[in-house]
């Protein structure tokens, strides 16, 4: 029997003579699909239709002129609302341009309050992506009181007083948000505006506005990979930023579903599993293997045919966006009954992390009964009574995956 387009005929131990080694399961090669350059800004004839939901409408940050006025949103969508105009209400509106955030927020509220000593009508804001929030603080201006605005050195802010309410004005560079990679889609946002109405016996309750911002063209980059790996949302087992790729800056986002795993930067790359059915991968998770905290991407496959079964530990790295395959590791072969199966866990190492592959005790099978030969081009799995080693250690320099062998355990005193 043949394993699923990727396997020759399965070697499982047994008392017969020894079959012929598998061939090694490869994964495909990559997918990349580019994404290009940031779109380019709106022209006032031409430009892109207004966005929807969540995401921010394609807005040049140099058409706009940051003066706490709105006047240039009109031909945006408003992204979130919340409560009335009687009591306080606010609008948000955003704008993305490919590398720098805009947000247009107008406050109804029929009296701004601004006192020495006291509580102030204020809003706060945190935006984050995936790291550490940038934050500001905007107190707006009235006929008492100047505007006070705390805010990195990079984000523009201003703020402009209204006949009912007030409206402020941010410009943010993207690169001053922590955690901003090129595989960022999304920042979430956390507004609330601090109402301070207790004088008049007014509604004092912050109104918060808690969301994602969707980034216009990272946006649609998802789609399209889900629509070439033809994933549903909700086929989607695991979607993490994480440091993968040492040779970029930032985080990469990593995306498994069904039998594939992708990678998702200002392009995305993809791996297909040699797996029958998406039940067949077992685990895709990340192993902290590299240097200075850059994580690997491990899956453990289950194969069957031939009246046994099997599960491979597959790693990979990210070098330049790409997933670089390093080791296919037999860590589990069962066949009538009789088990070899193997562990592995994460050790502190002199030269840095290791990922030890150590066997454990077999079920059925013993030295005289197991005659499967080792397949060439995989790791075989490691077996219980090998008198030479205990075990394999991994460590990853570079792009490269070293082996050396652990040490047998040393027999028990009786």
């Amino acid at each position: 029997m043949k394993w699923i387009a990727f396997i020759a005929i399965l070697g499982c131990g047994g008392s017969s003579p020894a079959p012929a080694p598998p061939a090694s399961p490869r994964p495909e090669a990559p997918v990349v699909a580019p994404v290009g350059n940031p779109p380019p800004p709106p022209d006032l004839l031409g430009g892109p239709a207004p966005a929807t939901g969540n995401r921010c409408d394609t807005v040049a940050a140099s058409d706009l002129s940051i003066d706490g006025l709105v006047d240039d949103w009109q031909d945006t969508h408003v992204v979130a609302r919340v409560g009335a105009a009687s009591d306080g209400a606010v609008e948000l509106r955003c704008g993305w341009d490919g590398s720098t955030l805009a947000l247009a927020i107008d406050i109804k509220d029929d009296r701004v309050v601004r006192v020495k000593g006291g509580h102030e009508d204020h809003v706060t804001i945190a935006l984050a992506a995936g790291g550490k929030p940038l934050s500001l603080a905007v107190y707006p201006a009235n006929a008492l009181a100047r505007s006070k605005i705390t805010k990195p050195a990079k984000v523009m802010a201003a703020d402009s007083l209204q006949p009912k309410g007030f409206s402020i004005e941010l410009a943010i560079p993207a690169s001053a948000i922590p955690g901003f990679s090129v595989a960022t889609v999304a920042f979430e946002l956390d507004l609330v505006f601090h109402d301070s109405d207790a004088a008049t016996g007014g509604d004092t309750q912050p109104l918060q506005i808690r969301q994602p911002l969707e980034l216009s063209e990272r946006k649609d980059l998802v789609d399209d990979f889900l629509a070439s790996v033809k994933l549903r949302k909700a086929d989607i087992k695991v979607d993490v930023m994480a440091d993968l790729d040492p040779d970029r800056r930032g985080k990469e986002r990593l995306v498994a579903g069904g039998t594939v795993i992708g990678i998702l930067t200002d392009q995305y790359a993809f791996v297909s599993l040699p797996a029958a059915t998406a039940a067949d991968v077992k685990q895709v998770a990340l192993i902290p293997l590299g240097a200075r905290g850059h994580q690997i991407v491990s899956a453990v496959v289950r194969q069957s045919g031939n009246g046994g079964s099997r599960e491979l530990l597959m790693l990979w790295t990210v070098w330049s966006g790409q997933l670089q395959p390093l080791a296919q590791i037999e860590v589990r072969k069962e066949m009538a009954g009789n088990v070899l199966e193997a562990g592995w866990k994460l050790v502190k190492g002199k030269q840095g992390p290791e990922l030890w592959v150590e066997p454990k005790p077999a079920v059925g099978w013993t030295a005289e009964t197991w005659n499967e030969v080792p397949a060439p081009d995989l790791d075989p799995i490691v077996l219980p009574w090998d008198p030479m080693r205990g075990g394999v250690a991994y460590t990853l320099t570079g792009a490269e995956l070293a082996r050396r062998d652990l040490p047998p355990p040393k027999p028990k005193k009786r």
